[in-house]
């Protein structure tokens, strides 16, 4: 027989597991293995420059992050990937397959980042299982780490670039394959990333 206290205590625990979905976070990236072109999708163009790197004087869960050096022109794009489907094979290196995630049970990403506090916006874009790239901004209004909560329904389909081969439904269909990073203010920067982690959260 429980104690009141006990009855207490495990009838709070119920309450918020289900709260939370009864789920716990899952950490799909925390960029522990090396980083350079064989383990990450990256690119640039029309005159933009960047390099990623795992840094470890800056982290949040494991013992390095993902650095990323660039330099964005006016007109210049670039991206830095990593997940599934993507031209590089070596990025494929989540602590989890998509598939083996209850996607159900979750409804945001949630992303470390150590910013400048500059003001600035960064692109997070996933791709979805149809291959079609949904996108969430990030802002850089603090100077060092900052946990980034990204709800699921506050992403919106890309409509500047799609791939071809994407079926674009304006519906995210799960389980998302790849996560990218891209910054959108022309200039240099250095930015560093952890633990994207797929959570359940009371979205606002």
């Amino acid at each position: 027989m429980l104690s009141k206290k006990e009855f207490f205590i495990a009838g709070i625990c119920i309450l918020l597991a289900g709260c939370m979905g009864g789920a716990p976070d899952v950490v799909i990236d925390s960029f522990e293995e090396e980083l350079n072109a064989s383990t990450v999708d990256y690119g640039s163009g029309e005159g933009a420059q960047v390099t990623v790197s795992a840094s470890k004087e800056f982290s949040q869960c494991g013992n390095q992050s993902l650095k990323i050096e660039y330099n964005l022109t006016p007109s210049g794009y670039m991206w830095i990937a990593r997940g599934y489907g993507l031209d590089v094979k070596g990025a494929a290196a989540w602590t989890v397959s998509p598939q083996e995630v209850s996607w159900k049970k979750y409804n945001a990403l949630e992303v470390s980042m150590y910013g400048a506090g500059s003001g600035a916006v960064i692109a997070f874009d996933v791709k979805d299982a149809q291959g079609e790239y949904w996108r969430f901004l990030l802002s850089d209004d603090v100077k060092g780490w900052k946990d980034i909560v990204c709800p699921f329904a506050h992403f919106f389909p890309r409509h500047d670039w799609q791939p071809e081969t994407a079926q674009l439904n304006d519906i995210m269909d799960f389980p998302i394959m790849s996560f990218q990073f891209e910054p959108r203010l022309p200039g240099k920067g250095v930015y560093y990333f952890d633990c994207v982690k797929i959570i359940h959260t009371q979205v606002k």
